[in-house]
């Protein structure tokens, strides 16, 4: 049986606009044996998401001679908007399938622990996408919210910001009748960013995404077609040492509370805030010194032997970090092996691709924007699965 009959219509739709949102477009016998589909099948898909106004085809010079001359794009005239909560402020705004930013403002929220400040923080940015898209007639097809901290159920306490998950929901649901939304915890949106759109390679296999920044998360990633490809983990609050320094979640010794940006400024004498204002170029402003060296490598390692373990209840093909470990260069970067290999079954995990990402502040909309085409994308452009004006997503 061809693998395309082995997928539902929806899973084949999703990996078509997949590899089109990753490539920029493609001509259709390349998109076909990406997707390992037939002519007739790929055909007939195309057609149907020509007619719901998600692809377009325009002549390109030919790639050889006698080769196709029509290459298939997503329709740049289809938008996503999105929110993202972090660093300080709310960021919002609205983009094109291809990720490219038409609308982008910023609010600053700095105690997001106050529940009245965020809840009109939110209120303000969702009154101020609506205005915007109802002068444009613009509909979202996708909204996107990135929220750190965010747990299932909903109505989860969040232990760092004080957000009324079911009040924005359904806020959002007045203010875009017609646009699911999905509410998803931080870490899950950045590993949509990252793993998922413009330049990304296929997943066919299982990831594991970590991100290290004031706070620290990780997420499995799965396949596009899968059925819950992103979904966060507790990653930060790992115990890696018992009686080690306190950590804001409550226990002691937490990987965060040796591993984060405010930790690691810690060992510089840099204070949290610029080390996240630095972002990737907070290198500068360490001095360093052999004993600061040292305690960098024990925080690399820390990250390393937390991934090991990790790793030896849930195999992965390759794992890729975001944060300030991207800013080192590779020498020091190797003492996260050294940690890996030296987990309980970490030896044979030593040996996967360990990708480094580029840092992101969090202080633009990205990640959000790129967790709502994530979504559209996972739906194969149909109706979401489940109810999607009132979806919370990342556990």
């Amino acid at each position: 049986m061809a693998a395309e009959q082995l997928r539902t219509r929806r899973q084949t739709r999703a990996a078509v606009l997949d590899r089109l949102l990753a490539t920029g477009g493609l001509f259709r016998p390349q998109l076909a044996a990406d997707c390992d589909l037939t002519e007739a099948s790929i055909s007939r898909i195309l057609a149907d998401l020509k007619e719901e106004g998600l692809v377009e085809e325009s002549r390109r010079p030919a790639p050889y001679p006698g080769g196709p001359s029509q290459i298939v794009t997503l329709r740049q005239d289809q938008w996503v908007a999105g929110f993202t909560l972090g660093n300080g402020r709310l960021a919002f705004g609205a983009a094109t399938l291809g990720q490219e930013i038409a609308y982008l403002e910023r609010l600053a929220l700095p105690d997001i622990t106050d529940r009245h400040a965020i809840t009109a923080g939110f209120g303000q940015a969702i009154a101020a996408l609506e205005a915007w898209c109802a002068a444009r007639r613009v509909v979202p097809l996708r909204i996107g919210v990135s929220i750190p901290g965010l747990r299932e159920p909903p109505e989860a306490e969040n232990p760092i910001a004080a957000l009324d998950a079911a009040w924005l929901s359904g806020r959002l649901h007045d203010a875009f009748p017609a646009t699911p939304h999905s509410l998803v915890n931080a870490v899950a949106a950045r590993a949509a960013a990252h793993l998922f759109g413009p330049g990304s390679a296929p997943v066919g296999t299982r990831h594991l995404f970590i991100h290290l920044g004031r706070g620290i998360g990780g997420a499995w990633v799965e396949p596009v077609t899968a059925t819950a490809p992103i979904r966060a983990i507790e990653f930060g609050h790992l115990v890696v040492q018992p009686d080690g320094p306190a950590c804001r979640c409550g226990h002691r010794g937490c990987l965060e509370a040796f591993a984060s940006a405010g930790a690691v400024g810690r060992i510089f004498g840099i204070s949290e805030a610029e080390m996240i204002a630095a972002d990737g170029d907070w290198p500068a402003l360490a001095r360093m010194t052999a004993r600061r060296r040292a305690q960098l490598a024990e925080a690399l390692h820390r990250i390393g032997l937390a991934i090991g373990n990790v790793l030896n209840i849930m195999p992965v093909s390759l794992i890729a970090l975001s944060g300030w470990p991207s800013a080192l260069p590779e020498d020091a970067r190797e003492a996260i092996r050294h940690g890996i290999a030296g987990s309980l079954f970490g030896g044979a995990a030593s040996r996967l691709p360990l990708r480094f990402l580029p840092s992101t502040s969090g202080s633009d909309p990205r990640a959000a924007l790129a967790w709502a085409t994530h979504e559209l994308v996972r739906d194969g452009g149909l109706a979401p699965r489940r109810d999607g004006a009132r979806r919370v997503a990342g556990q």
